[in-house]
Order: structure tokens, then C-alpha cells, then sequence
């Protein structure tokens, strides 16, 4: 067999590998949004949040290092930019925080 035909047989291997793995990359992506949507909600009353003076509404906020502007979508402890409403949170874990929301462990993303 010459070296071309080796070759060619080797790409159409792993090109059909690939096309059967494709599917399955995306899946890793759904298995993990899913189980990012049933994670409860942080409730603002809980230990933990009162701790950071988090609110689900930033417009809401009375805080002197709240500034104008500062939410948790735009903030780099949002773990999950693309996730909107709710998403989660490094300070949180095992809980979504509002996108809108907001408290004292801020940081802006850069």
C-alpha cells in the first residue's frame, strides 16, 4: 500500500472518530448547564448572604461600597458570564445569585 493511500486511510479514521464524538462534546456543555439550573437560589435572608450584604437587586442596594452600576453579572466572582437571571457565584458555591444582584465581595471584570 503506498504512503498516500496510509495516510488517507489514517485522516478517514480519525475523521469518523470525530464526527462521532461530536455530539458528545456538546453534551458536556448541556449536563453541566443543566445542573447549574437546579441549584437553588441564594435567598437573600440566609446566613452566608447577610454576611456580604447581598441583594437580588443592586438598584436596591444602601451600602457605602455599593457604587452605581456594580451588579453580579459584571462582576468577576460571576463564574458564568453568558448566564443570565441567575447564574453562579465563586463566593456562593452550591447557589445562584442574581445577575442583578449584588454584594461587598464586588469585583469588577476587567
Amino acid at each position: 500500500m503506498s504512503n498516500t493511500h496510509r495516510e488517507r486511510r489514517q485522516f478517514l479514521k480519525l475523521a469518523t472518530t470525530g464526527l462521532a464524538a461530536a455530539p458528545l462534546a456538546g453534551l458536556g456543555m448541556a449536563t453541566a448547564a443543566s445542573a447549574q439550573e437546579q441549584l437553588p437560589h441564594l435567598d437573600e435572608e440566609s446566613e452566608e448572604a447577610r454576611a456580604l450584604n447581598y441583594r437580588h437587586d443592586a438598584t436596591q442596594v444602601d451600602h457605602p461600597e455599593y457604587q452605581e452600576g456594580q451588579n453580579c453579572g459584571n462582576c468577576l466572582l460571576y463564574t458564568d458570564p453568558s448566564a443570565k437571571e441567575w447564574g453562579p457565584c465563586a463566593v456562593f458555591p452550591g447557589k445562584l445569585v442574581a445577575e442583578g444582584g449584588w454584594c461587598t465581595a464586588y469585583v469588577p471584570r476587567g
